[in-house]
């Protein structure tokens, strides 16, 4: 010890990146509350209001190493609700239900092609505008699990969401990373165009197979009604984020297919336990909140027409795809708008999606990354919104549930 300076603070304080992510979550928990009891709206509005404003506000302390260090937090929120999202997925019902898969495929042709061919019109290079139509496809699976839960909606539409938001997901993983096969071509790297895309899909898809079978054998040996027992399924679910990473494979298509397998090893059916709902909810709150510090005006001047755009194109080819298809899978012409409306969601898996490609090629994701990140900031306030009234309109919210 050289002195006394040692045991005492300095003047003027510095507080870390950790007193301000701090605050930005207790502003973000105190937003939420009051849209809930003030303003009848969606808890998670209020958190994306908050990441907005702190992002905004805080743009001298928010520096990139900040928003760098939020990066795993956002990973991990994405791993919970990308497996869950799996895990509720009933291939048999895809398979009894056929047209609940074609309308789901229909509507996310829909939106990739008039998004895709929107942007091109506009005069947005053809690579990015494919890259962004795939992104536009997914529906936010950590938003719709947060709605689902906190509205303690029940029903058709719903499940029909959750089922539509895991392919959905799927749909977009694909899209991305054939249209970055493009992209290596564009730079002049043919091999990576041809086995990038190809490792990625099927690296995906075997380490799914050998986490699901994994997963499933050491918790199956397990009391399933002990919740200490559920650590060892959160450790798997973190241990195969941290392999996918590793192996630099697509986290969506491994989480969402590690669910599935995990869910079809059952010759009966596993209530899904509840303790990922305080976990993961816990990380979708600090992810939201870390979505909204990045943005800055530039970004809006660069991407903002293009992605009022994005956003308006996405919801009309989603509603238009469930209400021309939906009536066949068994749903009424409400039940079809409602489940249209409720697709709407964009949010983590989408910056996902955008910051894998800008980590490869940072001078065309500058674009991407400006349309991407003014969507995001749209969607995650208007969505929601949309959303709850969406399974409201359906009439499968619980009275005593959500926001009152």
């Amino acid at each position: 010890m050289n002195g006394l300076s040692q045991l005492f603070p300095t003047w003027p304080l510095a507080p870390s990146g950790l007193f301000w992510i701090g605050l930005a979550l207790v502003g973000a928990g105190l937003a939420g509350e009051i849209c809930r009891l003030y303003l009848r709206l969606p808890r998670i509005v209020g958190y994306a209001v908050a990441g907005l404003l702190a992002g905004a506000l805080g743009r001298p302390i928010v520096d990139g190493t900040m928003i760098g260090q939020t990066r795993i937090l956002i990973d991990m929120a994405l791993a919970f609700a990308l497996f869950e999202l799996g895990h509720r997925l009933s291939l048999t019902w895809l398979r009894a239900n056929r047209w609940l898969l074609f309308t789901s495929a229909g509507e996310s042709l829909l939106t990739w092609g008039l998004v895709t061919a929107t942007l091109q019109w506009m005069g947005v290079g053809p690579t990015v505008a494919i890259l962004a139509g795939g992104i536009a496809v997914s529906t936010s699976p950590t938003i719709v699990l947060q709605l689902k839960n906190e509205l303690r909606a029940e029903g058709q539409v719903t499940e029909r969401l959750l089922a539509m938001a895991a392919l959905n997901s799927i749909y977009a993983a694909v899209i991305v990373q054939l249209a970055t096969g493009w992209l290596h071509s564009e730079y002049g790297n043919i091999g990576a165009a041809l086995l990038h895309p190809l490792y990625l899909l099927m690296g995906s898809a075997l380490l799914a197979w050998v986490v699901g079978k994994l997963s499933h054998a050491i918790y199956g040996r397990l009391a399933s009604d002990d919740g200490y027992s559920f650590l060892v399924l959160v450790g798997m679910v973190l241990f195969t984020l941290a392999l996918t990473r590793l192996f630099k494979l697509s986290v969506p298509l491994t989480l969402i297919l590690a669910g599935v397998l995990f869910k079809h090893q059952d010759n009966q059916p596993r209530v899904w336990p509840a303790h990922f709902g305080s976990v993961g909810s816990l990380l979708i709150i600090v992810m939201v909140v870390s979505l909204g510090l990045p943005l800055t005006i530039n970004d809006w001047a660069i991407g903002g027409v293009a992605a009022i755009v994005l956003v308006l194109l996405r919801h009309l080819a989603k509603l238009a795809g469930v209400m021309a298809l939906g009536s066949f899978s068994g749903l009424s012409m409400r039940q079809c708008m409602a489940l249209g409306v409720a697709l709407g969601p964009m949010s983590g898996l989408a910056w996902l999606l955008m910051s894998d490609v800008v980590r490869l090629y940072p001078n065309t994701g500058q674009l991407l990354t400006a349309i991407i990140l003014c969507a995001l900031a749209i969607e995650q306030i208007a969505a929601p919104v949309l959303a709850s009234w969406a399974l409201r309109y359906a009439g499968e919210v619980r009275p005593t549930g959500g926001t009152r």
